[in-house]
């Protein structure tokens, strides 16, 4: 009796170990996975990040390629990203017990699963929320903010202006309805670049402080309590200031403001007089830069008596987005085989406008391959109608061109509205 007793003990015992050692295991396969937040972060945050620029791009291009083949661009967004995560647990044992019911074996498992179940909403963009943006001219402080970010001015004129003050610039329809420019434009251009190879000529977003009115106030009449209504009405940057010495004052606040800076010397050289000329600028403007603003008729402008003074700004006409993508469509390499059966049309007008001297060669500044495979190195690639279309990733310009219209995409289509990206919603534990 007193054996048996002895052997039920040791059989409970055994079993006891188990359990606890079944326990230990589960805490200890919980207790390092108790909070997956910040590892789900850096394992999800920079794919997802990679993938959005990605499919950016590739939108980009397909649009451009598009608009080679006469077909409407088509834009959708990825409005939303959810991803929910579950996890799982389990555990199992057995034993081997011999003839006196004492486990002579004995086994432990246990099993972890996560899973993690991505939703993502893409949101096409169509009617006026998509056809404002592509259709309306690009703004002259954007053209200001692009330089900002180091492109340089000539190259933005070239991608981003149908026009400079009297002097036309290619109107980029596609096709037949493509119209050269004016030579000046070309000139321009030219003679923009050479002075910022000599670092004589600067483009950016400028401050200075501006009247608000034309209203004048005596210096007796600005008391302290004006002033600090001046502060609180501009923001905290206005004042009253004076531009003769003290005798009047006028309430002004400070904006940035798009700009062109030359060299004092340069404006004298051939190629500053040349820019001064064409574009009908006040030799010495009176803040020492050359304020951008939109090329448009005044109204009431009475057009038989049009003054020709000179002009302390730059007056512009920007192109709208959609333009931009009708321009680069123009360095697309489709397959010969597509432009002799007409299903993209020829560059017969732009590239005699461009042997003229009256549009920009886009020859070797923007050059999108096309192949029956897919590209090897790719900076990045879309197939369309049976081919690849792609950017080479060793051709560096074409690269910094496509970066240009990514960054013109994101300041002046991505934004409208209301959204200015995704949203990625990560439930955690």
């Amino acid at each position: 009796m007193r054996d048996r007793l002895s052997e039920r003990r040791i059989a409970i015992n055994w079993l006891r170990v188990f359990r606890r050692l079944g326990t230990l295991f589960v805490v200890l396969l919980l207790s390092g996975c108790s909070t997956f937040g910040p590892q789900l972060v850096l394992n999800s945050h920079i794919e997802y990040n990679k993938a959005i620029e990605q499919v950016i791009q590739e939108e980009l291009l397909l649009n451009i390629v598009r608009r080679r083949y006469y077909e409407a661009p088509q834009f959708v967004t990825v409005s939303n990203i959810t991803t929910s995560m579950s996890t799982s647990a389990g555990i199992s044992g057995g034993s081997t017990f011999g003839n006196q019911g004492i486990p002579t074996t004995g086994d432990i498992g246990g099993s972890l699963n996560w899973l993690d179940s991505p939703t993502v909403t893409i949101t096409p963009r169509q009617g006026t929320e998509i056809l404002g943006p592509l259709t309306s001219r690009m703004s002259v402080l954007t053209i200001a903010k692009m330089a900002n970010a180091g492109y340089r001015f000539d190259f933005l004129l070239a991608l981003m202006a149908e026009g400079l003050t009297d002097v036309r610039g290619p109107e980029t329809g596609v096709g037949t309805d493509f119209r050269p420019g004016d030579k000046e434009f070309i000139e321009v251009i030219q003679s923009v670049g050479r002075l910022i190879d000599k670092g004589q000529l600067k483009v950016g977003t400028f401050s200075w402080n501006d009247p608000y009115s034309d209203i004048t106030y005596k210096r007796e009449d600005i008391t302290v309590d004006n002033q600090l209504t001046a502060i609180a009405l501009g923001s905290g940057v206005g004042r009253f200031r004076s531009y003769d010495g003290g005798k009047t004052y006028y309430f002004t606040d400070k904006h940035d403001y798009p700009a062109m800076w030359i060299d004092p010397e340069a404006r004298t050289s051939s190629d500053g007089k040349r820019i001064i000329e064409i574009l009908n600028l006040q030799p010495t403007p009176l803040k020492r830069v050359w304020s951008f603003s939109p090329n448009r008729v005044v109204e009431g402008t009475d057009f038989e008596n049009v003054p020709d003074d000179p002009r302390p700004e730059v007056r512009m006409q920007l192109r709208s987005f959609y333009s931009v993508l009708n321009l680069l469509a123009y360095g697309i390499d489709i397959p010969p085989k597509d432009e002799e059966e007409g299903r993209a049309f020829t560059k017969a007008s732009y590239d005699q406008a461009v042997s003229e001297g009256r549009a920009v060669d886009l020859s070797d500044k923007f050059v999108v391959q096309s192949s029956s495979e897919r590209p090897a190195n790719a900076f990045v690639a879309v197939k369309h109608r049976g081919s690849w279309f792609y950017l080479d990733d060793r051709d560096h310009v074409s690269k910094r061109l496509f970066n240009a219209v990514y960054d013109l995409f994101n300041m002046e289509i991505a934004p409208s509205g209301g959204g200015g990206g995704p949203i990625l919603t990560v439930p955690v534990k």
